[in-house]
């Protein structure tokens, strides 16, 4: 069990302390893009939300302030006004809440027995350990890739008593240098550097399932860094969560009736995917609030089926289907989708779409990306076989070459002053070079 003070817990060389509520701050949110939200549950009513802007004057008083202070916390990551999803601005971190049983020995090792990074940051949070995993400022559309890593990090670290329901990106986390129970939040920085999201993805989402000589190899290494993140039903549903926001936003605060049950549902179900459910129902609620009239005990009814199943899968149940056990989750195929709520996009809106859209849109979209594919390739190759030896583009360089050599120039000459390697112009010229 890792001691309160987590500086004697692990020694000196294995990384620097960070003290202060104001260093937690700024090495967290270091080139700060959007809105911090700081809530303090022992501040007067009115004051224990605090919105911080980048560069706000009062950053340094506020954070003096938390010195000792109960129960802190900021938000990991920033956002443009409050803190919800799709008002997401910029991801700053990956994160890990491990309950007071933990010791942080056991974590580094754990995480290299699973051939994953270690986190530059590990807090003592008065109850147990907080990991993070610092990250380069990201904007929101790469929150599906985030999320699939923070999954993956805490799968990793469960047998230790991850927080499954810590992962959302919305997640306050407490302040170093503040209190809990009595206890101070103290912290360590074993690495102060900022990772590039497709690299730290690659060396969680990579390697996951692999085994360890089928990961070391030359041909594990040759794999691009994309590969091992793109096409997942993360950034599936994260597309149709953008194109519902597209709607809602075309029809400002009145979505059509007959349709604003249809749409709150569809984007819970959306967000159940690339998101934890524990953040679904606010989400959900500010939604119908914003853009629908309906009251919000029909915006929670029209929520709960989307809710109950995304909280079955956070436990990891399962139901049947078909024989097999697959996700609560709901599922629809792109073309259901449109059937439901298809009339709703209207012809100027649609270009704009990327996942609900009809089948056969769709395929029209996948043929004109075949059509550039093979134009770009025609392109590169058109002048690659003349039948002579010669693209079509150096055939006047080639006519060049051969009268300079009947002029009696060397191969060599003619290859300096024309830039081209001595055996092309031997080619070039039709000659064995003697």
């Amino acid at each position: 069990m890792i001691a309160p003070k987590i500086k004697h817990a692990l020694p000196g060389q294995m990384g620097l302390p960070l003290d202060l509520p104001g260093e937690h701050y700024n090495f967290l949110h270091y080139d700060q893009r959007g809105i911090v939200v700081h809530w303090s549950a022992l501040a007067a009513a009115g004051q224990r939300w605090i919105k911080l802007k980048p560069n706000d004057p009062r950053i340094p008083e506020i954070f003096r302030h938390d010195e000792g202070k109960d129960d802190t916390f900021i938000t990991v990551n920033e956002f443009d006004g409050w803190r919800y999803i799709r008002l997401l601005r910029s991801l700053r971190a990956f994160y890990v809440d491990l309950d007071d049983q933990t010791d942080a020995y056991m974590v580094l090792d754990t995480l290299t027995d699973a051939r994953l990074p270690p986190p530059n940051m590990i807090v003592s949070s008065g109850s147990g350990l907080h990991l993070y995993w610092l990250l380069e400022p990201l904007p929101p559309k790469c929150l599906p890739v985030w999320q699939r890593c923070q999954d993956a990090l805490i799968r990793a670290l469960k047998p230790l008593g991850a927080d499954s329901a810590a992962k959302d990106c919305t997640r306050l986390l407490r302040v170093v240098g503040t209190r809990n129970r009595g206890e101070e939040v103290q912290a360590i920085v074993l690495d102060g550097h900022r990772w590039a999201l497709r690299q730290i993805a690659f060396e969680i989402l990579g390697t996951e399932g692999k085994k360890k000589a089928e990961v070391r190899d030359i041909r594990a290494l040759r794999t691009s860094p994309d590969k091992a993140i793109q096409g997942s039903i993360y950034a599936r549903w994260h597309l149709v969560f953008q194109d519902l926001l597209a709607i809602s936003n075309h029809y400002g605060h009145s979505i059509p009736e007959g349709y604003r049950d249809k749409w709150l549902f569809l984007s819970g179900v959306a967000l159940s995917w690339f998101t934890h459910a524990e953040g679904i129902e606010d989400e959900i609620v500010s939604l119908g609030r914003k853009h629908t009239d309906l009251e919000q005990p029909e915006i929670r009814q029209a929520m709960q089926p989307t809710l109950k199943r995304a909280l079955l899968a956070a436990s990891g149940h399962k139901v049947e289907w078909q024989g097999q056990k697959i996700d609560p989750r709901y599922r629809f195929r792109r073309q259901t989708l449109y059937d439901w709520i298809g009339d709703l996009i209207p012809v100027g809106l649609m270009p704009k779409m990327r996942a609900i859209i009809p089948d056969d849109e769709a395929d029209r979209r996948d043929r004109q990306k075949q059509q550039a594919r093979n134009r770009a390739t025609e392109g590169r190759y058109a002048t690659n076989y003349t039948g002579q030896g010669v693209r079509a583009s150096n055939e006047e360089k080639r006519a060049t070459a051969r009268l300079l050599r009947a002029q009696g120039q060397s191969y060599r000459a003619i290859a300096a002053d024309m830039g081209v390697s001595h055996p092309t112009i031997i080619k070039w010229c039709g000659d064995d070079g003697n």
